[in-house]
């Protein structure tokens, strides 16, 4: 990816800042409008379908959930207002809070919820081991959600208010029901915003509005608990992919908040009065190498693991983190600083020549093309994708790099077939346990996560970790399940590092969180 340098600033800032389209919402005051630049547009618009950050960040405005976590990472009532637990653990039952509708009209009932749940949990790691453990995932009245367990799983509570993608959003039923492996394209949640398809661009703007049927809770906003105020009439999520453009408009208050900024820009926007530079995650994110195990050269153990001892993170954490502090070199497919953090089979430092010696010992074919599918829009994620090039052909590959778009991108993943390899990120908070780390999880194809590792071992290990009737078995599971998934290379971690956010100065009450949350901000100092 070509770096994006804004080193010039007066250059920058003469660049003009005119948004095509924007001056259509004449209907809503400017003021009462807030306009958002996400780090890159999703045009997949359901919660259940992608783990794509921004389509989870769209979400949460959109859809609400039955439970939340706080900063402390306790799971706290949301759309419900109280959860029981049958003595025996095998039973929990969530009543719905009083008002809950949906944008459509309609009242939220427990069978919306457990269809949604029932929907959600066959596309997500940690909701697959729940579903799998369920007996029933139903409603026994329209105010009420079971979960009945055939077999003892002990984060029931932590599964339904993970905070990150899947997140598992609410919706009707009549779109809860539409088949797992296709995607919802009516985006009807009960959240404090509604989509207003009118005004739909893909891949241009999307526009929400607020929901005047809307209930927040009454206690204070921590993370995606507590009450969640839609203080603005209108919130606008705009494509800006050119970086120099996403600073002038910022400079210029023709928007209001960017997501996800590159480290060089960071100076000009820290000498201006008029704008707030803040990480609001301090738990930020990984890299992550992932291989695709069903076709050559990385359908060998032995070549993943080449690779792997082959990567110094120190080489692909300045394109992403840019500023020392942001950056730690982190080999835990747990994250670093998580409870379960661990390095257990991991390679503990870079040995090119010893990777390379793995590799003749492999056999491989190192003739034929190597296909990394490069998100070439995604600052996050692009600059990973061309340090792994470069280390691919040190090691003596054939590397075909090929560049695409964020949304093209997650489509050619989906694809069994056609790549070799890709690069992301993921939250760290979304990597912490076995059963939350979609990249640890090992059911293979086509029900396994991209890249279709398949381990038995894993897969019962994970089930063992659910089971585990104590944390202190549990890390002595965890760290099992991470020895063997390092060991037989499912992907490698490539470091963590923080970004920042900006903001105009006269918003406040900006939360923070591991996710981008957009309730509650007001303007006015």
């Amino acid at each position: 990816m070509q770096r994006r340098s804004l080193l010039a600033a007066p250059a920058l800032l003469a660049a003009p800042a005119f948004l095509p389209g924007l001056a259509r919402a004449q209907a809503v005051s400017r003021a009462a409008t807030l306009r958002v630049v996400p780090e890159t547009l999703t045009t997949i618009l359901d919660p259940h379908f992608t783990t794509s950050f921004t389509t989870r960040d769209f979400a949460y405005l959109v859809f609400d959930t039955l439970l939340a976590v706080n900063d402390k990472w306790e799971p706290v009532p949301q759309m419900a207002e109280r959860w029981e637990t049958s003595p025996d653990g095998m039973e929990y039952r969530f009543i719905l809070r009083d008002g809950l509708t949906f944008h459509d009209g309609s009242p939220v009932t427990g069978e919306d919820c457990a269809a949604s749940l029932r929907r959600w949990a066959q596309r997500d790691a940690l909701g697959s081991v729940m579903l799998r453990a369920s007996e029933a995932i139903d409603a026994p009245d329209a105010k009420t959600v079971r979960i009945k367990l055939k077999q003892p799983f002990g984060l029931v509570l932590q599964a339904l208010s993970k905070p990150g993608a899947m997140v598992p959003m609410i919706m009707p039923k009549r779109l809860a029901e539409t088949p797992p492996n296709r995607p919802v394209t009516e985006p009807v949640g009960s959240g404090p915003y509604r989509f207003v398809a009118a005004e739909y661009r893909p891949g241009d703007r999307i526009v929400l509005a607020r929901h005047e049927g809307y209930r927040p809770r009454a206690e204070a906003s921590v993370w995606a608990s507590g009450g969640k105020r839609p203080s603005f009439e209108r919130v606008e999520l705009i494509a800006m992919p050119d970086v120099s453009s996403q600073v002038s408009a910022l400079t210029t208050g023709e928007v209001d908040y960017l997501e996800r900024l590159p480290a060089d820009v960071l100076p000009i926007l820290e000498r201006n009065r008029e704008v707030k530079v803040q990480v609001v995650s301090s738990y930020g994110y990984q890299g992550i190498m992932r291989f695709n195990h069903l076709l050559p050269p990385f359908d060998d153990v032995r070549v993943r693991r080449a690779v792997m001892m082959a990567v110094d993170q120190a080489d692909y954490l300045p394109g992403v983190a840019g500023r020392a502090q942001y950056a730690r070199e982190c080999r835990s497919m747990y994250g670093c600083g998580t409870p379960y953090e661990t390095t257990a089979g991991m390679p503990l430092k870079p040995d090119l020549e010893g990777a390379k010696r793995l590799l003749r010992e492999s056999g491989v074919d190192l003739s034929k093309p190597v296909v990394i599918i490069h998100a070439a829009d995604a600052p996050g994620i692009a600059s990973l994708g061309l340090v792994s090039q470069d280390l691919l052909t040190k090691l003596g590959f054939n590397v075909d790099l090929q560049s695409m778009d964020l949304n093209t991108f997650f489509g050619r993943r989906a694809r069994q077939e056609g790549w070799n390899m890709f690069h992301s990120t993921n939250t760290v908070p979304d990597m912490q346990t076995p059963l939350q780390n979609a990249y640890v999880e090992a059911a293979g194809a086509p029900a396994g996560f991209a890249g279709w590792p398949k381990d038995d071992e894993v897969q019962a290990g994970r089930a063992a970790f659910a089971a585990a009737g104590s944390e202190a078995e549990r890390k002595t599971i965890a760290e099992t399940i991470h020895r063997r998934v390092a060991e037989q290379a499912f992907y490698m971690p490539l470091g963590q590092f923080v970004a920042a956010s900006a903001w105009r100065a006269d918003l406040s009450e900006v939360p923070t969180g591991p996710a981008m949350f957009l309730w509650n901000i007001r303007r006015g100092r």
